[in-house]
């Protein structure tokens, strides 16, 4: 079956919004999210460099930038609304269920094990390239972690709150209104990977690389499956292999 056969797919062009209207409510949603981050992010500084009034200001700031604790603060609540701005667009459509518009179908268990199992194997062969190739992990990425005073709250942050906002958006909203459109498929889960991958310019080229094609991956996955929740799943997953990997030293 290709990604286009799926019988839940095939619905009418205006149980969508528009190409138009999707990008322009997608923007918005985003702006949310990085306006929320921003606000989080300064009073969490704020309120940190008043228990040390005599550091430099602008020093203390930056280094709050790849600090757990700031990161997990901002990320969480700007999570929430960009979320929540994405259910507002839908429930404005007025023409399908929040559910049915993200497509937020349960699968097997059968289906679910067998997509894990491909991000393992992905996970394992990029880990297997990064190595030959000699590209270390991100410092950012370590920074992020050690710095982190309270780490059940950054995992909270990277494998929930992360994965649920940006495939509820990317691979969700923006991803069904895109591909219900002229762009089809092939030009919906390349556009939506570039888009996800350009929302992570803390990271280098190869980086950026590797995230557009795991988007890739996780848009055929959607479309496969007809869920969301599946390449939720999987994206939760990476995330938590990669904080594994820091903690047990193996990067």
């Amino acid at each position: 079956m290709s990604t286009n056969e799926h019988p839940s797919n095939q619905k009418p062009n205006n149980e969508y919004w528009r190409l138009g209207a999707t990008i322009v409510f997608s923007l918005l949603i985003l702006l949310s999210f990085i306006i929320s981050q921003t606000v989080a992010f300064t009073l969490y500084a704020g309120s940190q460099f008043a228990k040390h009034p005599s550091t430099d200001e602008a020093a203390y700031f930056n280094a709050l930038l790849s600090n757990g604790d700031a990161i997990s603060m901002a990320e969480i609540p700007a999570a929430l609304i960009g979320i929540m701005m994405t259910f507002l667009f839908i429930i404005l459509h007025q023409r399908q269920s929040i559910e049915d518009y993200l497509h937020l179908h349960t699968v097997d268990s059968k289906t679910l094990l067998k997509y894990l199992g491909i991000m393992i194997l992905i996970i394992f062969i990029l880990n297997s390239v990064a190595a030959l190739v000699g590209h270390p992990t991100p410092k950012i990425i370590l920074d992020i972690y050690h710095s982190a005073k309270q780490p059940a709250l950054l995992w909270f942050a990277l494998i929930i709150a992360a994965p649920f906002f940006e495939e509820i958006l990317f691979r969700g909203f923006l991803f069904e209104g895109l591909r219900h459109s002229s762009l089809g498929f092939i030009g919906t889960a390349i556009l939506t990977s570039a888009l996800w991958a350009g929302i992570h310019l803390q990271y280098d080229l190869y980086e950026l690389v590797i995230i557009f094609l795991v988007g890739l991956i996780l848009a055929y996955a959607k479309a496969k499956t007809d869920s969301l929740y599946i390449p939720i799943a999987m994206h939760s997953l990476m995330n938590f292999a990669a904080i594994v990997e820091i903690e047990l030293n193996l990067v």
